[in-house]
């Protein structure tokens, strides 16, 4: 089972994981790390759009 610990994070409560430290995400900070991620996706499937159109 997952165990977490809680932290004052400003005028938040942070959520860490117990078993490796990681900050677990609060819904605003979820949503802004998945859009980056959709953003490098697109990102990198445009290059190698570009290098099959390139290479073969």
């Amino acid at each position: 089972m997952l165990q977490v610990r809680l932290e004052i994070d400003g005028k938040l409560i942070g959520f860490y994981r117990e078993d490796n430290g990681w900050k677990l995400l609060l819904p605003d900070e979820l949503a802004s790390a998945l859009e980056a991620e959709r953003q490098r996706a697109a990102e990198l499937e445009s290059l190698l759009a570009h290098y099959r159109d390139r290479f073969g």
